[in-house]
């Protein structure tokens, strides 16, 4: 009986060791430096289309296709407390090749505690301009932002990623956010770019040049406003103007935010100049909103239910009439988890000008982020 109770006491001391030097290595690591460290996240989504878009089959490809929109793993994380970075590679749109997407340094100047943060980044990164287009597609409502695979690229956002307005591009910005209340901010974006949009090398010595200001009104309400310069090489009366810049400016709104429970609303209102000799002004209006409703069931296969509608219309030149085009998209999104959505979405592209069919269709979309 004492032999067995000697081994019990052996065993508690050896098992109390065992916590003991647990818990001073957990303590020497978290003593330890954090950095550098990287976590990985990811996107997923396979597409599938109907559309009796016909009459426009040169331009919109078949009438039908299931291909892969977006396959994505993104690499971030932090050098050292005040230097992060982001690394996203793609591989979308049934592409054979891989794509590099947002792919920057952020340096924050600031101390961490500080009430307005400074930092710059250098890389690549989306453009400051639009707030449809800088959300992330890991929630997008309206499955697409622009017109999509299967109908004709004439939407607002298509009309401005053309003319050098959206979408990535490679330069440095400083970004600055302070206080504006309990909650609430006052966010500023000002870089300078080389124009020629995503991991394209630089052409001439003139500079793009953006800035976008953003501001919460309330705890649900946040306001922008953005103004964009791009240069470009364009040939001016046959002769090739290396100086040549286009400007545009755009005002937006957002309630809520996509994903969350309750009314997700935002619109873009984006106005300027496009690429050509004679600088067109163009102009595109995007509405979208959602209603996110969770199931109280927990026990339900559906975790949230979400209608949600897009209105999108775009003129590429305003002093010619009859020549804009409407995107009308409306349907449901039926979240298996927060993580994972199938989208059912009916869409018309109509024209103003007279003779031109409409095309109109069925959109569907299995999408996982992580």
């Amino acid at each position: 009986m004492q032999a067995s109770d000697g081994r019990n006491t052996r065993a508690v001391g050896t098992l109390l060791g065992i916590v003991l030097l647990s818990v001073i290595g957990a303590w020497t690591l978290e003593a330890q430096t954090k950095y550098p460290n990287v976590n990985l996240a990811g996107r997923l989504q396979q597409h599938f289309y109907y559309f009796d878009n016909g009459d426009y089959a040169a331009a919109t490809g078949p009438t039908t296709g299931m291909f892969t929109r977006r396959a994505r793993i993104t690499a971030k994380g932090q050098i050292a407390e005040n230097v992060s970075f982001i690394i996203q590679p793609s591989f979308e749109d049934g592409s054979t090749r891989v794509r590099l997407r947002d792919a920057y340094i952020d340096v924050r100047l600031t101390k961490p505690e500080a009430t307005t943060s400074v930092g710059v980044r250098v890389g690549q990164e989306k453009r400051p301009f639009g707030r449809y287009e800088l959300t992330s597609s890991n929630n997008l409502p309206s499955l697409e932002r622009g017109a999509g695979r299967g109908l004709l690229k004439a939407s607002s956002n298509d009309l401005f990623i053309g003319n050098g307005f959206l979408s990535h591009d490679i330069g440095a910005a400083l970004r600055l956010q302070t206080s504006v209340g309990e909650g609430r901010a006052l966010t500023l974006h000002v870089g300078v770019y080389n124009g020629e949009g995503e991991s394209a090398k630089e052409v001439n010595n003139a500079k793009s040049f953006g800035v976008r200001a953003t501001v919460d009104v309330t705890d649900k309400l946040n306001v922008g406003g953005s103004f964009f310069s791009h240069d470009g090489i364009v040939d001016v009366q046959g002769v090739p103007d290396s100086s040549f810049t286009n400007q545009a400016f755009g005002i937006d709104a957002q309630w809520g935010a996509p994903g969350s429970e309750g009314l997700y609303a935002v619109g873009d209102f984006m106005y300027g100049e496009d690429d050509s000799e004679n600088t067109l002004t163009i102009w595109g209006l995007s509405l979208v909103s959602a209603y996110h409703i969770r199931m109280a069931d927990k026990e339900s296969f559906l975790y949230a239910i979400e209608p949600a509608v897009r209105f999108d219309f775009s003129d590429p030149d305003r002093d010619t009439d009859d020549n804009g085009t409407t995107i009308i998209t409306a349907g449901v999104n039926f979240y298996l988890s927060s993580k994972t959505r199938f989208q059912v979405m009916y869409e018309n592209q109509s024209f103003q000008a007279s003779g031109l069919e409409s095309i109109q269709g069925i959109r569907t979309a299995l999408a996982v982020s992580f």
